[in-house]
């Protein structure tokens, strides 16, 4: 059975849906992202990475979606938070370490990612991002009780670890469920956790043709490294406004990597040491 705090927080997020739903059912755009099996880390490139090579990074994760159909319409434009993210831990797992883990990665992405305000929520009320921490045993379970059934419902189970997100209008996320399986070992664990809570904050597409991402079901990269850190801090950048197409953000890229450039060298040793967090 669920714990009685966290059976009691998705009935409140379940009501809360419903309620949502109801007000803005026309304006909602629903994303579903399965996970990648867990894979060591690649060698990282010795030279920074080449603007061409991060814009095309950009345009095969920001936009297009897996998932239902349901997820199309949203592919086609930037979608990011546009207020600060709040990130609520509901932990009903039976490894203490992994509510810890998850607010030193919000930690991490708060201090790496310009203009990405994020931090843990301890209100339901006040969150956006709701980080659920399950074992194989509950894994369908929660999600069974987090959403109503359909296409959706069906889709998170089948995976090990997912994300499902909403959009309040064309562009602008308004809400996010993570599932995380929380005993699959910590390898798998930090690397699920990387790519599902990442993605639910805007670049949520995957794609084989990109060698040195997170978002690659065909590669060996599991972790959160610097070619991920440029597109998710692009996807924040001031100038990549929510909305936006594929050529409206094209056109912006060039200066926002310009700017990302003199901070690379002291994230790429953050992310490599995961120091300094706390």
């Amino acid at each position: 059975m669920l714990a009685p705090c966290l059976t009691s927080t998705v009935r409140v997020l379940a009501a809360r849906g419903r309620k949502r739903r109801r007000w803005t059912a026309a304006l909602l755009a629903l994303v579903v992202l399965p996970a990648i099996a867990f894979a060591a880390p690649a060698t990282p490139p010795v030279a920074d990475y080449a603007s061409a090579d991060l814009m095309r990074g950009f345009m095969l994760t920001v936009f297009g979606r897996e998932g239902p159909k349901s997820s199309a319409m949203a592919g086609q434009y930037v979608n990011k938070f546009i207020d600060p993210v709040s990130v609520l831990v509901l932990d009903n797992s039976s490894v203490p370490s992994r509510e810890g883990e998850v607010r030193s990665f919000v930690k991490l992405l708060a201090r790496t990612v310009p203009n990405l305000k994020i931090a843990i929520a301890d209100d339901p009320a006040k969150a956006q991002v709701f980080v659920f921490l399950v074992n194989r045993s509950n894994y369908r379970r929660v999600i069974a009780d987090a959403l109503p059934k359909g296409d959706q419902a069906s889709f998170l189970e089948g995976n090990r670890c997912s994300t499902i997100m909403w959009n309040r209008t064309t562009g602008v996320l308004d809400r996010a469920y993570v599932f995380v399986l929380a005993d699959r070992g910590d390898e798998a664990f930090a690397s699920c956790l990387a790519e599902e809570l990442t993605q639910a904050l805007g670049p949520a597409n995957d794609s084989d043709q990109l060698p040195f991402s997170l978002y690659n079901d065909s590669n060996d990269v599991g972790t959160f490294g610097l070619f991920d850190w440029y597109i998710l801090s692009m996807v924040y950048d001031r100038d990549i406004l929510a909305g936006m197409t594929q050529q409206e953000a094209l056109t912006r890229l060039p200066k926002a990597i310009a700017r990302l450039r003199p901070k690379a060298a002291a994230v790429a040793q953050l992310l490599a040491s995961r120091q300094g967090l706390d």
